[in-house]
């Protein structure tokens, strides 16, 4: 509202005293009829101003680029031809397939350059959306969510960068953006074998024209990664960025815990966390007045499409804002990073909030 007073009132020029003032004695009635009318007020500015799908639009595949072993880059232009929304490290867009599934996947190039954003998908043994994508070629069309980010570069004084196979994705631009600003990086890079992992080279060449180093490490020769001697590769003022598997991740967590090797710890996880003794609490829906029981090691979210197969996802992981739903009462243990204080009195994220005790009622406006 205060934007929209200032932008007509910025638009007089006052080239008369006693037409100028008057004028302004207009748009003041104007503004303060608008300011008292509660109708106007909600109708210009919404309750909630949490933007819930961020960007959306169509893109067009440019390119197609084989990177490895099962492993393919998608080059996207925008299909409108406009410019496409600037990101940072860490960034992901939700990509929805020709056949209307849903994938979150990260940007793997540079920063906010350029006008095409790059995607790296894994081929999935029995996935379907990564079997689907693998199909596509130059000129099939996307719908693009986005970017949003849940995994922020912080700045450092080195980065300690974890990549486990395709999780080199949100890792890579943050490389990118280590070697721009001349900051010290070590990367640990792990996978099946070596003919699985995408960029090895571009990787290898960064380091080289770099403050970088480069340590790459397969299940077929070294076997399983060990989580103290890469947490080793700290420096004391190291900040660890890990994207791979749950287990890597825990294991890394604890032992950079108790070491002096790095300073902080920073985790995106290929999928979500598993409920581990979880407090049962029940769902009801204040339309439906059905009552779901929502066990200790299942989410809200598994609960409710149980009933409700067509209940609306996407991440699982409580950033994109896809499950939310209305809360009309109960108590919620919130576990999401998209609902701002205000909205979580009246709202939860189906995929990672739960009752807050044993046994607790949410009702849902569902």
């Amino acid at each position: 509202m205060t934007t929209l007073a200032h932008s007509h009132l910025g638009d007089i020029t006052v080239t008369e005293p006693g037409r100028g003032l008057r004028a302004i004695a207009a748009a003041s009635r104007m503004y303060a009829s608008l300011v008292t009318d509660s109708s106007l007020v909600t109708a210009l500015s919404p309750a909630r101003p949490r933007r819930r799908i961020g960007y959306e639009f169509e893109t067009t595949i440019d390119e197609t680029v084989d990177e490895a072993e099962g492993v393919r880059s998608l080059l996207l232009r925008r299909s409108d031809g406009a410019a496409l929304p600037t990101w940072l490290p860490g960034a992901h867009i939700d990509v929805t397939t020709p056949s209307g599934s849903v994938r979150q996947y990260s940007l793997a190039g540079h920063p906010g350059a350029g006008d095409r954003y790059r995607i790296s998908v894994r081929k999935i043994p029995g996935g379907t959306a990564s079997a689907e994508i693998h199909t596509l070629s130059r000129g099939d069309v996307l719908r693009v969510r986005g970017p949003r980010n849940a995994f922020p570069m912080a700045a450092a004084e080195h980065y300690l960068f974890v990549a486990a196979g395709i999780g080199i994705t949100p890792i890579r631009s943050m490389i990118e953006r280590a070697v721009a600003e001349g900051t010290r990086w070590t990367l640990y890079y792990h996978g099946r074998s070596r003919e699985s992992l995408p960029f090895v080279t571009e990787l290898q060449q960064m380091a080289l024209a770099s403050h970088g180093h480069v340590i790459v490490k397969t299940d077929d020769v070294e076997g399983l990664p060990i989580a103290a001697d890469i947490v080793d590769l700290g420096t004391g003022s190291s900040a660890l960025y890990v994207c791979g598997p749950a287990a890597l991740s825990r294991r890394l967590r604890e032992e950079a815990a108790h070491s002096t090797a790095v300073r902080e710890f920073h985790t995106e996880l290929f999928a979500p966390a598993a409920v581990v003794d979880g407090a049962p609490f029940l769902l009801q829906l204040d339309r439906s007045g059905d009552t779901i029981e929502v066990g200790g090691h299942e989410t809200a979210l598994d609960a409710l499409r149980r009933i409700r197969p067509d209940q609306p996802f996407s991440c699982r992981q409580g950033f994109c804002g896809a499950c939310v739903v209305g809360l009309v009462g109960g108590r919620v243990e919130h576990g999401d990073r998209v609902l701002s204080g205000a909205e979580r009195e009246n709202s939860l994220t189906l995929c990672v909030s739960r009752g807050a005790v044993d046994g607790e009622i949410l009702v849902l406006d569902l």
